[in-house]
């Protein structure tokens, strides 16, 4: 009775899409924005540095290298992270749900944020549509019949562990 597959609705694939489009234009907003940005790397990097004595100094280009090397390795490992929440959201896990309910939500705080103290600068347009896509993800995670899908594998997984 529990081996054929739970049907997974339509709103659960359309979350699934929205988050991956999330992804995707956060990881590409971040390189275009940040990766990309040697002005704005060289800038944090001199910023940094101006407590350390110049003899202990490292060169600022070899310090933006650095930072670009870290930043490619960070948005890597936050997208694949990101991936493997959308992948077990649509496997149907709750807690994945929610981990991506709770990021979009801090992410429209953060966004807000920005808005209110930069005003609609054009780096924040990347942010604006990645949390369009973010809160797009989260109503159909909520919707009714995405719900009673999370329920479903829920209930499946409680009576696999209550089994000899």
């Amino acid at each position: 009775m529990d081996t054929e597959p739970i049907p997974r609705p339509k709103a659960i694939d359309s979350a699934f899409q929205a988050v991956l489009a999330s992804i995707a234009i956060s990881a590409v907003g971040t390189v275009v924005t940040v990766l990309f940005d040697r002005a704005l790397l060289t800038q944090l990097v001199t910023t940094a540095m101006e407590g350390v004595p110049p003899e202990q100094r490292l060169s600022p280009s070899a310090m933006v290298g650095a930072m670009q090397v870290i930043l490619a390795v960070s948005i890597a490992i936050f997208a694949g992270l990101f991936l493997l929440f959308a992948f077990k959201m649509r496997a149907g896990r709750n807690w994945a749900r929610v981990l991506l309910t709770i990021y979009t939500a801090v992410g429209v705080v953060s966004f807000l944020s920005a808005m209110a103290s930069e005003g609609a600068a054009l780096e924040l347009i990347w942010s604006l549509a990645e949390i369009a896509f973010g809160i797009t993800a989260v109503m159909y995670m909520f919707r009714p019949e995405s719900t009673k899908y999370f329920a479903e594998h829920k209930q499946r997984r409680l009576r696999a562990r209550q089994r000899p």
